[in-house]
């Protein structure tokens, strides 16, 4: 399923992990509702999912605790921070434009006309 709500993040772990570990942290993280697929290449984390059913911030609340549990660390310098934030910004901003297809420029006529409306 590749669609215009499919997206693939890649996260960087601080370290390369084991096998056994690995294994753990993919099935955890295939089991969240709207992931379609996860791999771990090297240090980098690959999720897939559907924007419509989880966003990278919703994974990111599941994966931290997971990853911690098995010690395994998500790299969070500055930079790093500063990308994922900027994602989960422009992914609210994509769900809600998803979820209303009649776009941002039909609402803003809509208040227009009601202050309209109402100073009649």
């Amino acid at each position: 399923m590749n669609n215009k709500n499919s997206k693939i993040r890649t996260l960087s772990l601080t370290t390369v992990i084991s096998g056994c570990e690995k294994e753990t942290l993919l099935k955890r993280i295939q089991s969240k509702d709207g992931v379609m697929n996860c791999s771990i290449q090297g240090s980098d984390l690959s999720v897939e999912y559907d924007l419509m059913q989880t966003s990278l911030e919703e994974l990111l609340l599941e994966i931290k605790p997971i990853s911690e549990t098995l010690n395994i660390k998500l790299k969070d310098s500055f930079v790093t921070k500063l990308k994922t934030e900027f994602i989960c910004f422009i992914e609210t901003n994509q769900r809600e434009n998803i979820s209303n297809p009649s776009g941002w420029h039909l609402r803003l006529q809509n208040i227009y006309l009601s202050l309209a409306e109402h100073t009649r």
